[in-house]
């Protein structure tokens, strides 16, 4: 007697969509920190997989597209339809300047319903600071997202964060990386300065620790709990930050602490008042992380020509991934 085959038994879509999940999570992944470049894992991780059957190849590309990277507004209109209900973090490269700012094309979020995460990053060698306000259209999307990753604003001023809480009203969590920061004592951005490494962060969660004037903007986000702000810093400076951190270190520039801080009692009085800043209802944590970048480096001038973009191969929709 023969015995039959056994018959072929397929994995249910809920268990084959947590294994591929799984292991697009566990691939290598570029690193975050590397502005206008991908932080996914290459393609090739996945694209094995889009020939292996239909249901495998449909579960891959859900994966591979929670994340979105894209360079230009077009590539958001002309998305796939199942985009919609895929992608939960936009990565957006926006190489233009503030000129562009009040044009009529914006990154139209219109069809990401299900989004949760936006990560636009910069050009640094351009006037940027008010091109945020292309990327909350339509209101309804934007105001959905619950956290907000900016690298690269030019010119950091609270201007920055007046467009972040006037578009994004859900946000939860803020992370601003870039290399000037705003000083509250002369009301300019600055490349900061110290006299020694400081610590490689600073961590509030009793008083606020930002500059007043962002918090001026950040406190109507009801629902924000956690900050970082990342920036470059230089050695050579006068002052420094210690691991007490007993001047509640928000911004404040090298040369407005070598003088100011000269009077002690303007020192205690100016310490005092942001102690007792109004903070946002939900916020937890705010967190200062520090880079050491040489000054040469910093990009003051915004009218310097910027470096020519990444190759198109770069972007997800470079990818040839015709649907069957």
């Amino acid at each position: 007697m023969v015995n039959s085959p056994l018959p072929h038994t397929l994995l249910p879509t809920e268990v084959l969509r947590q294994i591929i999940s799984e292991y697009v999570s566990s691939a290598e992944w570029r690193n975050p920190e590397t502005p206008r470049h991908s932080y996914k894992p290459s393609w090739s991780v996945v694209q094995s997989l889009t020939v292996a059957s239909k249901v495998v190849r449909q579960l891959a590309l859900e994966a591979w597209f929670q994340i979105y990277f894209v360079r230009r507004p077009d590539d958001l209109l002309n998305a796939w339809p199942e985009l919609s209900t895929w992608t939960r973090e936009l990565h957006c490269v926006e190489l233009g300047t503030d000129l562009l700012a009040l044009q009529a094309v914006r990154w139209n979020l219109r069809s990401f319903h299900r989004l949760q995460k936006l990560r636009v990053d910069f050009d640094p060698s351009q006037s940027n600071a008010m091109l945020l306000i292309r990327f909350d259209h339509p209101r309804q999307i934007a105001s959905q997202i619950q956290e907000l990753e900016v690298y690269d604003v030019s010119w950091p001023s609270p201007m920055t964060a007046r467009i972040i809480a006037e578009g994004f009203l859900g946000l939860r969590v803020l992370k601003l990386s870039q290399d000037l920061i705003w000083c509250n004592l002369c009301n300019i951005c600055c490349f900061a300065t110290f006299s020694k490494s400081p610590p490689a962060e600073i961590v509030y969660e009793k008083v606020v620790g930002l500059p007043s004037h962002y918090v001026q903007f950040l406190k109507s986000l009801s629902l924000l709990q956690y900050v970082t702000l990342s920036i470059g810093y230089g050695l050579g400076g006068k002052t420094s930050l210690s691991e007490s951190n007993d001047n509640v270190w928000t911004g404040e520039c090298d040369a407005c602490m070598d003088m100011m801080y000269a009077s002690e009692d303007y020192r205690r009085e100016w310490v005092e008042k942001k102690k007792n800043l109004e903070r946002p209802p939900s916020l937890k944590t705010v967190t200062w992380r520090f880079r050491l970048k040489n000054a040469t480096d910093v990009i003051l001038d915004v009218e310097d020509e910027p470096e020519g973009p990444p190759t198109e191969d770069e972007s997800d929709t470079g990818q040839s991934l015709g649907q069957d």
